[in-house]
Order: structure tokens, then sequence, then C-alpha cells
């Protein structure tokens, strides 16, 4: 028990450092008087609907804290703040309201801000709508499961621990290439995890009749100990005793850490584990996991806008939304996080959508690419190859996805393609050789492959 909460705590400590701009960072600025940076870092909270940036906006623009002295924009943000539920910054607009004699300008000003940043803007682009279901739409579903094998080590430490996974699923069901977002504590899980994974079997995914890949199906998976008689009474005799250290992490949630409050929103996706039940004294409602990964995608935090977005993709925790799971995915890609530049990129080349653009697909895979990412890696070579692209810069991408796993299919078999473009036979027949024999030890599709060899 001890060592489970100090591992959780000491977690979130350790990782403070990787939020670019939160709330809680934001206002650190501000009190200590570095103002311009915090005004800077509060006008990027805004633009993600974060109320309480809005509000602080509002009072930096009152007192003239790193922006000039302005009490008509002043009012703009309070009002917008009061939009955004914030009760007592009306009670602030209308006070300024008494001290202006141009009202025109009064309700220019918030009328200018208002069509970039109210809430109704902001519901319609960004909010998402939770329930507590688990239901996703459109994913194939599975037909054969493994257990993931609780780590024997961790078993007797006790430790506890989720992994956030995704992977695709090719034209005969079978998982491929799976990558690892993120884990705590930190790849104590992720072997067990992918070994389980790897024999899972789905259902071919149809689309118009035909068997296709499945692209990016997100997993996160928890692993929690046994919770029985003794435990209980164990639990019980020490909840006071580690209730402090939750409270601190609980306070620094509600301040504004937004990697604190995306790992509570992870632990609270599940109700066995030990740091779960206690944070639910506190978050008790249904969607409370939800409300914090809202809350730390507002907050700027990539992870969180991922996952967010894919969830609103899917329709899993809350109602699907293709437009605001976009948002908040190229949120997420702009702010650097390699699998949501992955997944921007390949939700561009579905053609079946509006958003359909392959010059920026392309473009975002190879932002991916850049940061090692492999499905990116792969999938790029592929389009390059598609195209007839044969240059030196993409055998340098397919050898580089090489690096990484060096008997993959689909990297051999494109492998395969450049030689046979430049008319070196036995070169392609050797690597494609490869690429089958490397399909077939992993249990993945073939067809793509005996396709290719039969017209050698």
């Amino acid at each position: 028990m001890n060592l489970r909460l100090l591992l959780l705590i000491s977690c979130l400590i350790l990782f403070s450092n990787r939020i670019k701009a939160d709330l809680l960072s934001a206002s650190l600025h501000y009190h200590q008087a570095n103002y311009v940076l915090a005004f800077k870092q509060f006008s990027q909270l805004a633009k993600l609907g974060n109320k309480d940036a809005i509000y602080n906006i509002a009072v930096m623009y009152l007192h003239g804290q790193g922006v000039d002295k302005n009490i008509i924009k002043a009012h703009s943000w309070f009002l917008l703040a009061a939009d955004y539920g914030l009760s007592d910054a009306s009670q602030y607009a209308a006070l300024i309201s008494t001290q202006v004699a141009n009202k025109t300008a009064l309700e220019e000003s918030y009328k200018t801000l208002a069509q970039k940043h109210s809430y109704q803007t902001f519901s319609k682009q960004l909010l998402p709508i939770f329930d507590d279901t688990q239901s996703s739409l459109l994913i194939p579903k599975k037909h054969y499961t493994v257990d993931a094998k609780y780590p024997e080590q961790a078993y007797k430490k006790g430790l506890e621990g989720w992994v956030w996974l995704e992977f695709d699923i090719d034209d005969n069901g079978a998982v491929k290439d799976i990558e690892i977002l993120d884990s705590y504590p930190n790849k104590t899980f992720n072997r067990a995890i992918v070994n389980a994974v790897r024999r899972w079997q789905y259902q071919p995914y149809l689309q118009a009749g035909i068997a296709t890949t499945f692209y990016n199906r997100s997993l996160l998976y928890h692993f929690t100990t046994y919770k029985g008689k003794r435990y209980k009474q164990s639990f019980a005799n020490q909840q006071k005793q580690y209730q402090t250290k939750i409270n601190k992490l609980i306070e620094q949630a509600e301040q504004g850490n937004a990697l604190v409050q995306y790992y509570i929103a992870n632990w609270m996706s599940a109700d066995e584990h030990n740091a779960t039940r206690l944070l639910k004294y506190h978050w008790h409602q249904d969607n409370a996991g939800s409300d914090l990964l809202l809350k730390s995608a507002s907050n700027g935090f990539a992870n969180s806008q991922y996952r967010l977005g894919s969830n609103l993709l899917r329709g899993e925790y809350t109602q699907q939304d293709r437009k605001k799971g976009m948002n908040w995915i190229l949120l997420a890609a702009q702010n650097g996080f390699a699998p949501a530049q992955y997944r921007l990129g390949r939700e561009l080349l579905n053609d079946q959508f509006i958003e359909y653009n392959k010059s920026k697909a392309i473009a975002w895979l190879k932002v991916a690419s850049e940061q090692n990412y492999f499905r990116a890696i792969r999938d790029l070579s592929s389009l390059y190859i598609s195209n007839k692209n044969i240059s030196q810069n993409t055998l340098n991408l397919i050898e580089k996805g090489l690096a990484l796993d060096d008997t993959h299919p689909e990297l051999l078999l494109n492998k395969a393609k450049i030689h046979l473009l430049k008319n070196e036979l036995e070169l392609a027949k050797k690597l494609s050789s490869l690429a089958l024999g490397s399909a077939e030890s992993r249990g993945v599709s073939t067809v793509s492959i005996n396709q290719f060899i039969s017209k050698l």
C-alpha cells in the first residue's frame, strides 16, 4: 500500500515539468510578477475554453499587468468569463460599465471578442457531451482475447498501473504494430500487455463489404491487484494516513496542474485501483474522470487533448462528434504529440469525410515520422511508393523504419517494390520472400505480399 501511493505521488511530481503551459504554471508566473509570460500563457489557455485563464486576462487588462491597461478590454474579458459560468465576473463587468461613458465601445469590444472566444463557440467546436458508457462506434468486434499476465515482481510489490496503447487491425482481424503512448509506472506493465494484445483477434473491418485495415484502435488497459477481505481491512486502517497525500494531489489538480489532472483522469477510468478509491471520495460524479480529462486538455496538455479527441471520434465516454474530435487532435498535433500527428494524417487520408486532404495528410505524417513514430514511417513510405516516388529519401525512410523493426513485413515489401521499379528483379524477389516469411511468423495478413509476388 505504501509503495503504490508513494509511487503515484512521486510520478506526478517527477513529470510536472513536462507541461509547456498550464493554469498552475501561468499563475505562478503571475505571482512572481512575470506578467508578460503569464499573460501569454493565459491567452493560450483561453483559446481552449479555460474559464479561469479568461478571468485572469480580465484582471491583467484591468491593472495593466503584462499588457497595456485597458478597462474596456477588461470589461469584455470579465463578460466572457461570466459567459463561461464565473458569476462574480459579471459583477466586475457591471462595475466597470458604470465608469465608462461610451457604452457603444463596451458593446463593440465584447462583440469582437465573443466572435472568437464565446462559450457558444467553444461548445460548438470543442466541448464534449460526456456519458459513462465505454461503447465505441465502428470498432471491429474482438472474438479472441488473452488476458495480460500480471508481472510477478509488480504483483509481489502490490504495484498497480495502466498502459495506454494503440494498434492497427489488419484485413484478417490480426493486431499489428502496437505503439505504447504512455504508461504508469513507466514500462512496468508494457511487455505484459503487448504480449497479450498481439494475440488478440478481431472480426475483419468491412468497408463497402471489403475487408480493410482498421487504424488506431486506442486502449487504456488497467492492471489492478485482487481486493479480498484482508485487503479491505488494511485499506480501511490506512485510509486516513494516505488521505493527506491524496489531498495534495487533489489540491494540485484544482489549482490547474494539467499533468496531475491527466493522471487522475486515467486512474478514475477504472474502479479497482487503490488510488481511485481514495480519489472518488472527492470526485464522486459518474463522469468525474472525463471532466478532469477535459480540464487537462483545456489546460494545454497534449496527451489529454489527444485522448479526448480520440474518444470523440469513436464515441467513447462521450457522444460521437467528428468535428470536435478532429479539433482536439489538431491541437495535440500542434503541441508536438507524435501519436496525434500520425492520427491526424490518417484521418485526413480518409476520403469518406469532408476533411480529406492528401497533401496535408502527408505533411502531418512527415512531421510524426521525423519524431521516429513508427506507423507514420510505415504509412508515409507506402504513400511515396504508391506515387512511384523511389527517390533516395524514400529509401532512407524505409531504412529508418527497419532500424526500429528490421523484419517488418510492410517495410520489406515497400523496399521490394522500390527494387522492382528500378528493374532489380532478384532483389525484389528476395525481399518479398522475407516479407512473406515475417508476416506469416507474426500471424498478420499476407494478402498484399502474395499479390505482389504473383506479379513478379
